[in-house]
């Protein structure tokens, strides 16, 4: 399900039931999880991430077990659109909890190529950003910056100086961006690992007029554990 609006969700639900965010039993239609995965949710990441460029970013859950496995299926075709707008909530929640929701002006997201998108039916960042923004009651824009046709995929790259390289080359402000002088940004993605892409994605945003740039994704790495009581982790 694309939609929050209760309308579509009731519709939808007749002909595509709705299943459960985290382990697909089939739930009533106006919920995103069963009950029992409400009572014992994965592990979750409460700090925060210092990453280049941005004020700091937040995430939902560890990038391991089941919540890497929804995360393939979010990028690879599978209908867990109710596991995008669970993570979109949560990542909405805890920019509440830091008071920054009020702050932002507009959501948008890491950008994919066309061709990718076109070959997998979606852009999982940005399902996350749409849902995201609408649980802030904000505004999108998705067509901030792009991504050149690279066939590296940076989740390969396993040396941090690597994905900053790559992540700097590929992405780039998009053609006849709207104006975002001023505003105060949240870019979306699915999971954030050593931080490269970010960074090099508010970099990106910084230059173009943002004034700042915040950042929130479903997942973080499993190695951020190590760190789980202290608030603000530099990556």
């Amino acid at each position: 399900m694309l939609s929050t609006k209760s309308g579509y969700r009731y519709i939808a639900d007749i002909f595509l039931p709705n299943r459960c965010a985290l382990c697909g039993k089939v739930i009533v239609w106006d919920r995103l999880i069963c009950t029992d995965c409400g009572n014992d949710l994965p592990e979750t990441f409460e700090g925060s991430l210092a990453i280049g460029n941005t004020v700091f970013a937040v995430g939902v859950f560890y990038y391991e077990g089941n919540i890497s496995k929804l995360i393939y299926g979010l990028k690879h075709g599978r209908a867990v659109f109710n596991f995008a707008e669970l993570g979109a909530e949560m990542i909405a929640e805890r920019l509440r909890k830091r008071g920054i929701a009020d702050k932002i002006d507009i959501v948008t997201c890491v950008p994919m190529h066309r061709s990718k998108v076109i070959a997998r039916g979606r852009d999982q960042a940005a399902v996350i950003a749409k849902f995201t923004a609408d649980k802030l009651g904000k505004p999108t824009d998705l067509r901030l910056l792009r991504r050149s046709k690279d066939k590296t995929e940076q989740h390969k790259l396993s040396e941090k100086s690597e994905r900053t390289a790559h992540a700097q080359a590929v992405y780039s402000a998009a053609k006849g961006h709207a104006d975002i002088s001023g505003k105060t940004v949240l870019i979306c993605d699915d999971v954030i690992t050593t931080g490269s892409t970010v960074s090099a994605c508010a970099a990106l945003l910084l230059s173009m007029g943002a004034e700042k740039v915040y950042a929130g994704s479903i997942a973080v790495s499993e190695y951020y554990k190590e760190y789980e009581n202290k608030e603000y982790i530099e990556v």
